[in-house]
């Protein structure tokens, strides 16, 4: 009898475990929104884009000169004020190997790279100066957002070469500087 209620008794305390260990704890949420390699939106129907934010200034004179690529076309648009009015607009064919390639081009360069401890949030930043904003676009969800200006090394939260980033966007578009040569941002 003894035997039989020491057996009952511990069979009771590995279930109430079992309970508590297994069915009582709450497994962690997972994050929605965590990004995949760059190079890994190449067949996904995403975009790639940066802005370039001219200083802050009247309606009537600010200037964005802004960069979208994905698989199928690369946009040029020349924007006024702070609504996004298009005042110029190109676009030119691209191909699904030309965009993998970019992908992997802007990814190695740090397009996704980020500062932890700096704003997320450009707007009204760097004044007098130029912001870039990159984002990463998918099915109409900006998937991420990494800025950098040029009003000192960490005004920005980009953390990858902001230069090359440049360059890279700049030659996507045929006859880029004949197209710019009269913004003033």
């Amino acid at each position: 009898m003894r035997a039989l209620l020491w057996i009952t008794g511990l069979m009771f305390l590995i279930i109430i475990g079992a309970i508590l260990i297994f069915g009582g704890s709450k497994k962690a949420a997972p994050i929605l929104n965590a990004l995949k390699p760059l190079p890994d939106y190449a067949k996904t129907g995403s975009s790639v884009n940066m802005t370039t934010d001219g200083m802050i200034n009247g309606n009537d004179t600010h200037r964005q000169i802004s960069i979208t690529v994905d698989q199928n076309q690369r946009v040029l648009d020349i924007i006024q004020g702070y609504s996004g009015t298009v005042m110029n607009h190109y676009a030119f064919a691209n191909t699904q190997d030309a965009y993998n390639v970019f992908l992997h081009a802007i990814n190695n360069v740090g397009f996704l790279s980020i500062y932890k401890d700096v704003t997320t949030d450009y707007v009204g930043q760097c004044p007098t100066g130029d912001r870039y904003i990159f984002t990463l676009n998918q099915a109409g969800n900006k998937l991420a957002t990494r800025w950098a200006s040029d009003c000192g090394p960490k005004a920005g939260n980009l953390a990858g070469d902001l230069s090359t980033l440049q360059d890279l966007f700049q030659n996507q578009i045929t006859g880029y500087n004949d197209l710019t040569d009269n913004v003033q941002l």
